[in-house]
């Protein structure tokens, strides 16, 4: 959910005719696709994170695995921001791309509340 910006990047160096077209197909600003990178670096990071476990963890994997529920909630927090942003500029059209991202970002909301496997998983990461 949070790493939808580089997923558009990526699928946009693909596209070799105008890479910036399909960005614009996403989102109407630069501001908007700098917005949706930014909300994907604590995910990005937290990726990284979990190419490190094996059986014998790092020791700075593990301070970091501290930290990823805050990270996680910033993330939240700004890509509400983005999606309200996404939203206002073509606000009175009703489009399903638009509900689907806002239910997303409410499922991935109600995980980070509520979610006993991921609170369990990060505190066992960090007990070790």
């Amino acid at each position: 959910m949070f790493l939808r910006g580089y997923a558009a990047w990526i699928i946009s160096l693909t596209f070799m005719e105008d890479r910036s077209r399909l960005l614009k197909f996403f989102y109407t600003s630069t501001d908007q696709f700098g917005l949706a990178l930014l909300v994907g670096l604590p995910a990005f990071f937290v990726f990284i994170l979990l190419t490190q476990l094996k059986a014998d963890i790092p020791e700075w994997v593990a301070r970091s695995f501290g930290v990823v529920p805050i990270l996680l909630w910033c993330s939240w927090l700004i890509d509400g921001v983005l999606l309200l942003s996404l939203i206002s500029n073509l606000w009175p059209t009703f489009s399903l791309v638009k509900a689907l991202l806002l239910f997303g970002w409410l499922a991935a909301g109600w995980m980070l509340l509520f979610s006993r496997h991921l609170k369990r998983f990060t505190a066992l990461i960090v007990i070790r």
